[in-house]
């Protein structure tokens, strides 16, 4: 019976033709695992949205109710701490790897010619992510979501010529209101997702186009010199997708969400006490993820520096790093040979770890 359903496929759209195609990829041999990530991120995002849509069920998007309705599905809801509790750690794993795989692409010189485009594709992808994780956090509706939305408000009207209209946008006006929690949820179920779903296929479609292209070690046995291109297109050893890569990609996902539940059942998700608009002494705390950025806020105090916290320092990391692969154009990828870009990927993510870990750090209650 499956090979009469193969055959009436194959007659209409060539199935068997694109599975042997998608199965027949060759991968880089001896970094197997450290190619591992990309597989996870999609397996990670699946997770985000199959949990995602479970709380639907349950979820208010209205501020007096979110929280509430937040409560109610941890603690009177089958599975529900659970599901809520993934969702939350799946959302800061998702982040997390994200930096590592664009570490090690950064480190492995693999964003440059001919993947400029899936480097600017993949940082379009972790800008999105971490927004995802930003109005995630916003829609808990307890009071720390109440005073980082009205702290990040702030923030973005200092954005140069957009600022009030971002501000406007978000709020649904110029005060946080019914209308702002509306907004930040269409934004996060919809918005942000669909352009995630849009750009994964052009991601994976780039990597098909331009080939895997591994790690330095990959191509140690090639004759060519470091600086021609036509080195990094050959690795010395490949393996087939499946099943020697797909192995590989499938105990990972299945390891990391066994970490992930079990962080969801051990630690849950925290929901926090219900909003005190009135509450003018309530220090509101950033996940990690963005505790960097927060931390920066310190180092310039005051209506005439807050700009260079809120909006210059970050839009110029930022614009530096969908750069990248148009500022660094040379061929050598080895990071052995590449001293000055090893020293200053390090110098930034030693930079990212003091600034978060000092971010975490008890702050003084907020000024909005």
């Amino acid at each position: 019976m499956f090979k009469k359903i193969q055959e009436w496929f194959d007659e209409r759209i060539g199935l068997t033709e694109l599975i042997n195609e998608f199965n027949g990829e060759r991968i880089p041999a001896r970094g197997g695992w450290a190619y591992t990530f990309g597989s996870l991120l999609a397996f990670l995002f699946i997770i985000q949205v199959v949990t995602g849509m479970f709380l639907l069920f349950y979820y208010v998007p209205y501020f007096p109710m979110a929280r509430n309705s937040t409560y109610f599905l941890k603690h009177h809801v089958l599975m529900g701490n659970i599901v809520l509790g993934i969702h939350l750690w799946g959302a800061f794993t998702m982040i997390f790897i994200l930096l590592v795989h664009m570490s090690r692409v950064y480190f492995s010189g693999s964003y440059k010619k001919p993947r400029e485009m899936q480097w600017v594709a993949g940082m379009v992808l972790f800008s999105v992510v971490v927004i995802l994780g930003l109005t995630g956090y916003m829609l808990v509706g307890n009071e720390n979501s109440w005073w980082t939305i009205n702290v990040l408000d702030n923030v973005a009207s200092h954005v140069p010529l957009i600022g009030g209209f971002i501000r406007i946008l978000v709020k649904g006006g110029t005060e946080t209101s019914v209308l702002t929690m509306q907004h930040i949820f269409a934004i996060h179920v919809w918005l942000l997702p669909i352009v995630v779903i849009m750009f994964i296929p052009i991601h994976i479609f780039l990597v098909r186009k331009t080939g895997e292209q591994g790690m330095a070690l990959e191509y140690k046995n090639s004759k060519l010199p470091d600086d021609d291109v036509n080195k990094w297109k050959h690795a010395d050893a490949t393996v087939p997708f499946f099943p020697d890569q797909l192995f590989k990609d499938m105990i990972v996902a299945l390891g990391v969400f066994a970490v992930i539940y079990f962080l969801a059942v051990y630690y849950g998700a925290a929901i926090g006490p219900m909003y005190r608009p009135l509450a003018l002494n309530f220090a509101p705390e950033a996940d990690w993820y963005f505790l960097a950025n927060e931390e920066l806020l310190k180092y310039f105090p005051g209506h005439g520096l807050i700009i260079f916290s809120t909006f210059l320092v970050p839009s110029l990391g930022f614009a530096i790093l969908f750069a990248l692969p148009f500022i660094d154009r040379g061929h050598e990828r080895s990071p052995f040979k590449r001293p000055a870009a090893t020293v200053l990927g390090i110098l930034f993510l030693l930079l990212l770890v003091y600034l978060t870990l000092i971010g975490g750090e008890p702050k003084a209650p907020a000024t909005v």
